[in-house]
């Protein structure tokens, strides 16, 4: 992938995770504010609300994960290329998930596997 290309991807990642950042922390405070309050109706909603934010920030913290290997593949020269097959990444799934490591086939091949 030519530089111009990588540094459009790497502005795009870089705004993605600053956007992730503020979340979790607004999840965190969100999340604190839901433990430290009692009034309740009901303690059901308030244990759902509380499983509802913790799993929200596990799946940004996955998000921010993926980010951020796919930051140190664009400082490697290493963005846009599987890292099963090593052929070059197709340009409309990077510009749909710019974080994937995978082309579609072999991100379909992994899929089948995880069913099984």
């Amino acid at each position: 992938m030519d530089t111009i290309k990588a540094g459009i991807f790497k502005d795009r990642l870089e705004k993605r995770r600053n956007q992730i950042l503020l979340t979790l922390r607004h999840i965190e405070k969100e999340q604190q504010e839901a433990e430290e309050f009692n009034d309740w109706l009901d303690h059901a909603t308030r244990e759902s609300r509380i499983r509802l934010l913790e799993r929200l920030t596990d799946w940004y913290i996955k998000e921010g994960t993926q980010i951020e290997r796919a930051l140190a593949r664009v400082d490697a020269n290493a963005y846009g290329i599987c890292r099963a097959c090593h052929h070059p990444i197709e340009q409309p799934r990077l510009d749909a998930f710019p974080e994937t490591e995978f082309c579609t086939g072999c991100q379909d091949m992994r899929e089948s596997f995880e069913r099984v």
